[in-house]
């Protein structure tokens, strides 16, 4: 495996068969789909928790769904849970079972005797998509589910990979479970609906002892599976026994003593006994989430170096008057001019870094752009950063090489990848970028800053994401946005895009989304 290749894992499977569930689950499940299909506007469903483990119900918190529709208001919302709760009534008495729809965002449980809870969680296409961006952790979770109606999840907007930062910055990272753990309280959202829309409100519940006990287990669970999600650069759903084995191999610190509290909390789980309450359960929750800290920092931080890497400045010749596209490979232009807002975020970026060596294209615009953004002594050229080369279409509008080389685009549209007649395709641009920066910092121990071109951080990009190659068209790449790369010593590359970088890039995944 090379040092950007990621494992290629499925975000969802085939829908498995409605005769291969349990007689109630299956009940439920047709229920659910059924009414679905009377709502045009829903454009993804999907079931996803405990619910999909067991053959009844005993035991299982909650019937986690979640919901996509094109927009939510107030009259949607209404519908959505009249509608969901007079499809699911009927069955679920029947079998003596009481219903609680929870239409709330977030951990809020309820533990009502023989009641089922339908934890309903709607959401907008443009809240899916924010969703992904604040909660990645939850959605690439989600996506697991095979159990989907509609489109999956991943096809309205995907959580391709998780990156190092989301465990110190996302909603969900480690500082908020344990936040909420030390204040005794469970925080979750509600939804405002209104005419034209509707907002999400945080609230806070406080915990009962049971809460407590399930908070502990849930984040000792979540840290476990998404550090080996993140080393592992998959999305699998382990038994506790496989997670073990995964996790402590990354993160052997106080192995003992964590299974021990793992097992212990499991156990209690699954007898609903809470009474007394785990010797020392506090203490031991902090020893491990400190412990989990100390190794992590040691893996992304303390043993790591950290690479910039960002689109030069925009040119005269990347748009025409008209706003149209054009193929601006090895033509060597001046950058526009500059002004100092326009470099803020980058700067910042590199500020961060420690005693960075500097590296660009030979184009003069890569050169230009890194000597305007920072006080680099000395920069090191490598061809092989240069821009793709457009062979034919070299300086043509897209729509101008679409008229001269119709075959060309008839193969892109097939999810081929011909080269540019005369020039290159983008897994020639993948070999040489990926060679070039595995000799950058692979080879320095140093941090770096590189300024390079469109395609090549499209395939730096999309194979660190995993993202199917013939996806990588959709990553929109902004002039002068820090792309920054984490290079570990033992674990290889891992992105880790700021939100605001991270909307920027993958945009066009939420626009494709609108259009369908």
């Amino acid at each position: 495996m090379s040092l950007l290749e990621t494992k290629k894992t499925s975000p969802t499977q085939q829908a498995p068969s409605l005769a291969d569930l349990p007689p109630l689950k299956r009940e439920i499940v047709t229920a659910l789909w059924e009414t679905v299909d009377q709502h045009p506007w829903i454009l993804s469903a999907t079931i996803t928790g405990s619910f999909l483990n067991a053959d009844g119900l005993e035991g299982i918190s909650d019937i986690d769904f979640i919901v996509i529709v094109d927009r939510l208001d107030s009259d949607r919302f209404t519908q959505l849970q009249t509608h969901f709760r007079d499809a699911l009534q009927p069955v679920l008495q029947l079998r003596g079972w009481n219903l609680r729809i929870n239409p709330t965002l977030g951990p809020l449980k309820f533990n009502d005797p023989q009641t089922a809870v339908l934890h309903l969680m709607p959401y907008s296409r443009e809240g899916h998509v924010e969703h992904v961006i604040q909660s990645p952790f939850t959605c690439f979770d989600w996506q697991l589910s095979s159990h989907y109606r509609r489109a999956t999840m991943a096809s309205v907007y995907p959580a391709y990979a998780l990156q190092p930062r989301h465990f110190v910055t996302a909603r969900r990272s480690i500082s908020d479970y344990l936040k909420d753990y030390r204040e005794r309280v469970v925080s979750y959202r509600e939804l405002i609906c209104h005419d034209v829309g509707y907002e999400e409100k945080k609230c806070l519940k406080p915990m009962t002892v049971r809460d407590q006990h399930e908070f502990a287990y849930h984040i000792i669970r979540f840290l476990m599976k998404n550090i080996v999600k993140l080393l592992d650069r998959s999305n699998q759903d382990l038994s506790r026994a496989e997670l073990e084995a995964r996790y402590f191999g990354f993160f052997p610190e106080d192995e003992a003593a964590i299974r021990e509290l793992f097992a212990e909390l499991a156990e209690r789980k699954q007898q609903l006994h809470f009474d007394p309450p785990v010797v020392d359960l506090d203490q031991r929750i902090e020893a491990f989430v400190a412990t989990f800290e100390r190794q992590f920092r040691r893996i992304f931080q303390a043993e790591a170096t950290r690479h910039v890497v960002f689109r030069h400045a925009e040119t005269p010749l990347n748009t025409t008057s008209d706003g149209s596209i054009r193929f601006v490979g090895r033509s060597n232009p001046d950058i526009l001019p500059l002004e100092t807002a326009q470099l803020e975020t980058l700067q910042t970026a590199i500020a961060e870094l420690a005693s960075p060596q500097f590296f660009s294209s030979p184009l003069v615009r890569c050169q230009q752009s890194l000597a305007a953004a920072t006080s680099a002594a000395e920069i090191i050229c490598d061809d092989r950063l240069q821009e793709i080369d457009y062979g034919a279409c070299e300086g043509q509008t897209v729509q101008a090489a679409r008229n001269q080389h119709p075959a060309l685009f008839q193969a892109w549209q097939r999810g081929e990848d011909p080269p540019f007649p005369g020039g290159e395709s983008t897994a020639d641009v993948l070999k040489r970028a990926s060679m070039a920066m595995q000799e950058i910092w692979g080879n320095h121990s140093c941090d770096t800053v590189t300024c390079t071109h469109n395609v090549v951080l499209r395939c730096l990009v999309g194979q660190a994401m995993g993202i199917p190659a013939e996806q990588w068209y959709r990553l929109r790449i902004p002039h002068l946005a820090p792309i920054t790369f984490v290079q570990t010593r033992e674990h290889g590359v891992f992105l880790d895009l700021s939100p605001e970088v991270e909307r920027t890039i993958f945009q066009n995944f939420a626009q494709a989304a609108n259009a369908s």
